[in-house]
């Protein structure tokens, strides 16, 4: 005991010397820096002095090259003690006179401190005309002195002050660790888990409270051990496993011994119109309706280790269940879900889900690879109609897709923060006499072996993982910068604007167009220089954000287009509502307009409302001359295709 005793009460005084120590040396070493502080002013002041000076009495000698007068007055001021050398040098570095430095040496070209010496070098003017420069090296070993015996002063008082704590604080650890190795060996009982461990310390001093504390702590943590137990592995809302115990639990599935003869089936599960109800009624009625669920789910899906992952997403892992087993209790699961009423404040709701399932197999053997896959199965599902199931099968062409959207979306994102964008341009050429060249900017990505790659390639992607904003936004800021650099070279820029294609994703964004204002007076660019491309399907999804971006653009200067009009089946009602400039029509009807007289009559009436518009068309996909023919004779302003030019990098700026 008394060992333990002495033990501790020595941890106590060593913990509290380097405490003290630390602070000491701290306030001993901010005292020497305080110093050194004041000494290098103090320095920085003699610089100041004896540059004002030198060049003062240097100047018309130096000026009148009266060398040998120059050498006295260096030989003179070296009998400063500070002063450890002096030379006066040319414009072009040859020392003209110096004092105290070796012959043959060269002489320092820039301030700087070496070892005791600062060297120092400052111009001489004579009339505003520079002709040389003094060199000399000032002695810091006052510094060093000073610094030297502020910290050997102060060590010795630290010292003493250290050995003074030692003797009060033995003292006042013996008295403060006396009861403090009972509540120590109580406090490895209780973490031992005997929760029933008690302190029998009396009195009404710390110690004691420490004690009637430490018994009222214990009785708690008993009753938080059990809770904490529970909801680690629960859901809050819901009661159900939450996402860790699932994940422990399948891991254990998957290790199982018998999995090869029975395989884990998981299914992911999520709400179709969960969203209505939290929007509509308030995050309340969600919850109430996913408990509801949940009850219900539970009562008549009782095949399989259920859990919560997410908001309203779930997931079951079953055996014992073959493929047709698996899809038929999916099935009646959706439709028990689609069954379900529930009703808010009067208002009646029906959900709706969506279920992927896959199954374990040599090519998922791990918790990741089977939420991933399941998940996938899951968004399809939605894609292809919703409340129904799909199993995961990687050879079918929309997983292989979304696979290759896994793998590509990291190389994506890398290429974004290495800057691997490239910036091309197809010439959009004029149909018409007076109209000037103007040219559409693309994006191609070059990977890490230099190979470039088109738009097919990571576009999807990018808008899959909400990319797309990070692409505009490099694109607006780069086609900026390359205008800014033109103008500066100050040759003509070759097109009358370059088209900038806009995504729905940024669309969607409030501060995109404060973002493109910035950039055109960052770079200080003419607005009018820059035409921004919107797609009519973007423009239609996003309508509110599409006629504030267009009225924002319009109102600093710049252009706009309507991108793939006629695509949509409500082109012309929205066009009066777009008051955009240009129109450029679907290459799905220019491509065959030689062939298919409904294309050529889809052409020639959006040329027709077009003009009523005061409008400027543009012609997509312009392949072949014939193409090219017709779009000139129905009326077209300007072509852009392949038969006109094949996208290339935008031109190189020139020299100023």
């Amino acid at each position: 005991m008394f060992n333990i005793r002495r033990s501790l009460r020595a941890k106590l005084l060593l913990a509290s010397v380097i405490i003290e120590a630390l602070m000491l040396a701290l306030l001993v070493s901010n005292s020497v820096r305080l110093i050194e502080h004041h000494l290098s002013q103090q320095l920085d002041a003699r610089v100041q002095a004896v540059e004002l000076a030198y060049k003062t009495a240097v100047a018309v000698p130096l000026a009148s090259k009266d060398y040998a007068t120059l050498r006295d007055i260096l030989d003179g001021w070296r009998k400063a003690s500070d002063i450890t050398y002096l030379a006066v040098t040319d414009p072009d570095g040859r020392i003209l006179a110096s004092s105290g430095w070796p012959p043959g040496d060269a002489l320092p070209l820039i301030n700087r401190s070496e070892g005791q010496i600062r060297h120092v070098r400052f111009p001489v003017d004579y009339l505003g005309q520079i002709y040389g420069h003094i060199h000399y090296g000032m002695s810091t070993a006052f510094m060093d002195k000073a610094s030297a015996e502020l910290l050997w002063q102060s060590g010795l008082i630290a010292l003493a002050e250290i050995v003074l704590s030692l003797v009060l604080l033995s003292i006042i650890g013996y008295l403060l660790t006396r009861h403090l190795v009972t509540l120590a060996e109580a406090s490895i009982s209780v973490a031992n888990g005997h929760y029933e461990e008690r302190m029998a310390i009396s009195g009404e001093d710390e110690v004691a409270v420490l004690a009637q504390n430490f018994n009222t702590m214990t009785d708690a943590v008993k009753a938080r051990i059990a809770d904490l137990s529970y909801q680690a592995n629960h859901d809050s809302l819901t009661g159900l496993f939450n996402r860790r115990a699932f994940e422990t639990h399948l891991e254990a599935v998957l290790k199982a011994e018998d999995l090869t003869e029975d395989p884990a089936t998981l299914l992911y599960l999520d709400l179709d119109q969960f969203k209505v109800v939290n929007d509509t009624c308030g995050h309340a009625a969600g919850d109430e309706l996913l408990i509801s669920l949940t009850l219900m789910i539970e009562e008549r899906f009782p095949y399989g280790f259920l859990a919560r992952l997410g908001g309203d997403e779930f997931g079951i892992v079953m055996r014992n269940s073959s493929p047709q087993e698996t899809i038929r209790r999916a099935t009646q699961l959706i439709a028990e879900i689609c069954a379900f009423p529930f009703s808010w404040d009067s208002r009646s709701f029906r959900l709706g889900a969506s279920i992927g399932v896959v199954r374990s197999g040599p090519d998922m053997t791990s918790v990741t690879d089977l939420l991933i896959a399941a998940d996938t199965a899951c968004y399809a599902a939605k894609e292809r109609g919703r409340n129904r199931v799909e199993i995961y099968t990687p050879t079918d062409e929309w997983y292989r897709q979304r696979s290759e959207d896994f793998r590509t979306m990291p190389q994506l994102t890398k290429a974004i923060a290495e800057g691997r964008f490239m910036l091309f341009h197809q010439r959009q050429e004029p149909l018409k006499p007076g109209l000037p060249v103007t040219a559409e900017v693309l994006l191609r990505l070059s990977d890490q072996l230099g190979k470039i790659n088109s738009p097919s390639r990571f576009i999807a992607t990018a808008e899959r993982y909400n990319l797309m904003p990070y692409i505009d936004r490099w694109v607006v800021e780069n086609v900026c910068r390359y205008m800014s650099d033109w103008q500066k070279s100050g040759k003509p820029f070759p097109f009358r604007h370059l088209s900038v294609n806009v995504s729905g994703a940024s669309l969607g964004l409030n501060d995109f167009p404060a973002f493109v204002r910035q950039q055109i007076e960052q770079h200080g660019i003419d607005p009018a220089m820059l035409c921004f491309e919107i797609t009519e399907s973007c423009a239609v999804a996003n309508l509110d954000q599409a006629l504030e971006f267009i009225e924002q653009m319009h109102a600093i200067g710049a252009t706009l287009a309507l991108d793939d009009f006629g695509s949509g089946l409500s082109s012309f009602a929205y066009l009066k509502r777009f008051k955009v400039d240009f129109l450029k029509i679907d290459g799905m009807f220019v491509k065959n307009i030689d062939q298919d007289p409904c294309d050529h009559a889809v052409v020639e009436a959006i040329v027709q409302l077009a003009r009523a518009h005061d409008l400027i068309t543009v012609a997509e996909y312009v392949c072949n001359g014939t193409v090219d023919r017709i779009v000139q004779e129905i009326g077209v302003d300007y072509a852009q295709g392949f038969v006109r030019h094949v996208p290339e990098p935008l031109p190189k700026v020139p020299n100023p």
